[in-house]
């Protein structure tokens, strides 16, 4: 049974494709996926404030603590097989955490440049992604 839960937004390519890599790279099967609509209508996203809610993905753990965007890329490495020891190296490697918060927001570019956005059928009609 999944352990976390990650939220991202299901009608963007980019979000899709970042899905479907952290889907393969899962071998353990500890990570559950739901679209940030469905999250933040259950109240998932509670704790997120909402100028950022939609702009980036979310890890949730299964205490309930979120991470967003390019922070929780570090607990979201550390999931995957060997990631612990790849998720160290980069918080320790001088620049690292640059370095990854740079690749991040180089990505997330992709998202803000496409058409994603939610769909109407929600109160947030447009808004700026970071993954």
């Amino acid at each position: 049974m999944p352990s976390h839960l990650l939220a991202y937004d299901a009608d963007c390519g980019p979000c899709i494709r970042f899905k479907r890599l952290v889907d393969f790279l899962d071998a353990y099967h500890v990570i559950d996926f739901m679209s940030l609509v469905d999250a933040n209508e259950l109240g998932l996203l509670n704790k997120v404030p909402e100028s950022i809610r939609f702009k980036s993905f979310h890890l949730i753990s299964p205490n309930g603590d979120i991470q967003s965007g390019s922070e929780a890329l570090y607990d979201l490495i550390a999931l995957f097989p060997l990631g612990c020891h790849i998720s160290k190296l980069i918080v320790l490697f001088p620049g690292g955490k640059q370095m990854t918060r740079f690749l991040y927001y180089t990505f997330s570019r992709l998202h803000n440049s496409s058409s994603c956005h939610l769909s109407n059928n929600t109160r947030h009609t447009s808004y700026n992604h970071d993954a």
